[in-house]
């Protein structure tokens, strides 16, 4: 089995990461990520990305996880680094609108 591509595992240790920390801190944590409407008055501009490294459950970290590894690892590879990043960029974007 070849490595994991360093932006590859880099997402997949931060997704995991943060999951173990909302484990671990208050729920306030998790409500400052998450990704809120406008108008809710917990809207602040950083949530339009780190909204897609968080997580419900073990099971759904587990399978976008996999997901990530599958075809992540393949994609970079394919298109490098750079590119990969910006892709994966504008695809959190354009979900968050």
């Amino acid at each position: 089995m070849p490595p994991i591509p360093p932006v590859t595992k880099a997402l997949m240790l931060i997704c995991v990461g943060l999951y173990c920390a909302g484990l671990l801190l208050p729920r306030e944590f998790e409500v400052l990520l998450a990704l809120w409407p406008l108008q809710s008055g917990l809207f602040w501009p950083w949530q339009l990305v780190t909204y897609a490294f968080l997580h419900g459950s073990m099971l759904h970290l587990f399978f976008n996880m996999f997901g990530l590894w599958m075809f992540g690892t393949e994609i970079e590879r394919l298109w490098g680094p750079r590119r990969y990043l910006q892709f994966l960029l504008a695809s959190v974007l354009t979900a968050a609108a």
